[in-house]
């Protein structure tokens, strides 16, 4: 099953404002509709009419967040109602709004519970703090790598770029596929282990940069 995983943001209510998100190099990932969440580019872009699929939420315990999973619900529900798409709402995972190691061990521990075989993987790394955002990348990563059949399929990051303006009117947004860097790590790994000295020609003939 497809899996979109993200982590709900912090910002308080009334200052997570939506955007038309253009795509940098991923056309499946361009939209019209404004969204306040990038992972819904994704979903936008990869889930088809009429295909079941789940989102995984991230909730640190705050109020603001509780608030945003609503906002959250409101545009997959929107969008389940134009595409015939299948999602019962954001499935949430409720973390503690600290940044203790145990708290994100137990957060990657729980997000690989929820991975199965043949899932096709999907995550979102624009909301949440440093140490949250790389526990949810490792937990994608070691899916893929421990579960039979399974895909990363799409690695998104959204970025508002605000020229330098005060005024949110005049703020642009971008969201950008990722997934090359994630492979990346991949790679690396796999490149030390066999001591390949001077990886940068091995690594831009993989990815094809």
């Amino acid at each position: 099953m497809k899996k979109f995983i993200t982590v709900v943001p912090l910002q308080k209510r009334g200052q997570l404002n939506p955007y038309i998100y253009r795509s940098a190099g991923n056309e499946l990932l361009d939209s019209a509709r404004p969204t306040r969440f990038p992972i819904l580019a994704a979903v936008r872009g990869y889930v088809r009419p009429g295909e079941t699929f789940r989102v995984i939420a991230v909730l640190q315990d705050s109020d603001d967040c509780r608030y945003n999973l609503t906002l959250l619900n409101q545009e997959l529900s929107a969008f389940c109602a134009e595409s015939g798409a299948v999602c019962s709402g954001a499935e949430s995972v409720t973390v503690p709004l600290d940044d203790q190691v145990a708290t994100h061990v137990a957060t990657f521990q729980t997000l690989i519970d929820l991975t199965e075989d043949d899932d096709e993987l999907f995550s979102c790394m624009t909301y949440g703090t440093k140490p949250l955002s790389l526990a949810v990348q490792t937990a994608v990563q070691y899916a893929y790598r421990i579960r039979k059949n399974v895909s990363l399929s799409c690695v998104v990051y959204g970025q508002i770029d605000r020229h330098g303006s005060r005024e949110p009117g005049d703020w642009t947004a971008s969201v950008y596929d990722m997934t090359a860097l994630v492979q990346l790590d991949e790679i690396v790994r796999v490149l030390a282990e066999r001591r390949v000295a001077n990886p940068r020609e091995v690594i831009g003939r993989i990815l094809g940069l």
